[in-house]
Parts: C-alpha cells; structure tokens; sequence
C-alpha cells in the first residue's frame, strides 16, 4: 500500500478558545465498553500501567477516560486552544497528578515534549485524530517512546444510524441521516474525514509504509504485524435486539443530536462556506434541515436513539 498523507486539516487548530470550549462540551465520552476493551486488550498483550500519552488530545475528552488508570498521563495536540480547554480541566491520574498537556504535532513528539524519555510510554492513543497524522513521522515517533511491548491504541467513529428497533418509520429517519451524510456535507470532507468514515480500512500502517526515509523505515520495523488487532462495534449499523450502540445515544433529544453533529469537521466547512446564505434566510442550516425531516417522518417525536459504528485499531511494539 502507498503511502496516505491526509489532507491537513486547520478547522481545529484555528480555534479560539471559547470554540474549544464549546466544541468540549458537545463531545460525547467515549464508552466504558471501548475504554475496558483498549485497557483489556492492552494488558492481555503484555502492556502496562505505568505511563500514558494521548495524542491529538483536543479538549481531553478521551483522556479524562484513561489517565485514572495510570499511574502517569500526558496528552497533546496542535490546537492551542485545545490544550487550554484540556488543562481548565485536567484529569488526576491514579498516582493523585494531574495529567500534563503540551501543544505538539504527532510528528513532533520527541522534540516537543523533553518531559516523556525515550522507551518510557506503555500506551499511546489516538481518539478520532489518527486520520489527521502524517502517520510515518507519528508510527517514527511512538517506536522510540514505547517500550517494547507498548501499544498504540487508535480508534474512531464511522457512520451515524438510528436504532432500527425504537424509531418510528425507520427508513425514512435513515435516510435523513444517510442524506446529510452522503450528500449535503460529503463535498466538504478531506482525506482524514473519508479515512474515518471507512473505519480506518485504508488507514495506513507501520508495515504498509514503503516510501518513508531510511531512519523511518527502519522505526517502523519496531512494530509486530503479528500482533496487530482490529476490532469494529456496531459496523454497518449492525445492532441486535434489546441492545444498544456501543458508541450511542439513548432518548436523544433532536437539539442534542444537532449539536453532537456540528463537532463534525465537515459540518463546520458546510456552515462556513453557507454563512452569507444562511443570514440572508437562503439556505437552512444542514443539521436543521435533517433535524426536521427526522422529526416530520417520526410523527412529531423530538427525541432519538441511535448512534455510529465505531473501529479500534491495536498496534503493537516488538518485545526486545
């Protein structure tokens, strides 16, 4: 596989710091099932405890989960105002610090952060940022901060989908969903948003990099083939009766699902790039739009349950 370079994508690192605010109080928790799944299958894998490192933090919405369990946590990301929002609220770890949050690119890790000595990182995660990594510089710069047997954890959420079993004239409200998706905001998605979309399937990994330098080659080497693992929940919409999506909603208000979307990258460029059209009252607002359509096809109902398929991708480094 050839090298993928996402497209750069500045919508979050333009940020002022009452957008990271915002945009923090919108983001959902990652769920229990997927924060034990990334810890059990960390452990299972011969990692530890000791020391986390989340990358592309943003506000620190999947760190917050994590870095109780550690006795050592640091998160980064290149969004300033990112990190502001992050530290206003910092997570205490399990030894009683707080976790430590630093502006730094994936790339740029071992320059950035001097605190975190080479070999001394038991996980790295990437919650919904891989996608946005110039991955051969970011696989170079986890191989010499992991210990042997360290993990990289990353994962992301794919399409959105209603519970087929709750929601009155389900088709309909789908294809409302299907429509905004594939259609009204799809101009408006980069690489990194597409790469997410497909659940990391053409993500590129440490063993499928041909092209890097010969410094980086040989980092990427440090990673086990072998002991890769991917593991999808509720891909494809899939749900069984009496369940609920891993990564979900439940009882929903229509108001609450429109904000939890507009986080979404591509939403932001479709509400800037329509901004003149919508103060005219031309246009309506995308996610209004659906909000709409779902509440006429549900009969009046404002309320929702559903959510999105969600990948984690587990890497490993080689034991020494």
């Amino acid at each position: 596989m050839s090298t993928t370079t996402p497209d750069k994508d500045n919508t979050f690192r333009k940020y002022a710091p009452e957008d990271a605010a915002r945009y923090a109080s919108f983001r959902i928790p990652y769920p229990p099932k997927l924060i034990n799944t990334i810890i059990s299958t960390h452990e299972s894998t011969g990692g530890h405890l000791t020391t986390l490192l989340d990358v592309g933090c943003g506000p620190g919405t999947a760190t917050h989960s994590l870095a109780p369990l550690f006795t050592n946590a640091y998160g980064a990301d290149p969004g300033a105002a990112m990190i502001e929002a992050a530290q206003k609220d910092a997570p205490i770890t399990a030894s009683g610090a707080p976790v430590r949050f630093f502006v730094s690119t994936a790339e740029d890790l071992l320059t950035s952060i001097p605190e975190i000595k080479p070999g001394s990182v038991d996980l790295i995660t990437a919650a919904t940022a891989a996608h946005w990594f110039k991955l051969p510089g970011f696989y170079a710069a986890a191989a010499e901060l992991l210990k042997p047997g360290g993990s990289i954890a990353m994962w992301c959420t794919g399409p959105q989908y209603c519970d087929p079993y709750t929601t009155p004239n389900v088709a309909a409200v789908q294809a409302a969903i299907d429509m905004l998706q594939e259609e009204v905001i799809a101009p408006f998605e980069v690489e990194g948003n597409r790469l997410c979309h497909d659940l990391y399937a053409k993500l590129d990994l440490p063993w499928t990099i041909k092209d890097a330098d010969a410094k980086t080659q040989a980092a990427l080497d440090d990673f086990d083939e072998g002991a890769f693992q991917r593991i999808a929940f509720n891909e494809g919409g899939e749900l069984e009766p009496g369940q609920e999506f891993v990564r979900g909603m439940k009882h929903a208000s229509l108001e609450m699902l429109k904000k939890v979307s507009g986080t979404a990258s591509p939403v932001q460029r479709w509400r800037e790039a329509h901004k003149e059209q919508m103060e005219k009252g031309e246009v309506e607002d995308c996610l209004d739009r659906m909000a709409r359509v779902i509440k006429e096809a549900m009969g009046g109902r404002d309320w929702i349950d559903g959510g999105t398929s969600l990948v984690l991708l587990v890497i490993k480094k080689k034991d020494a």
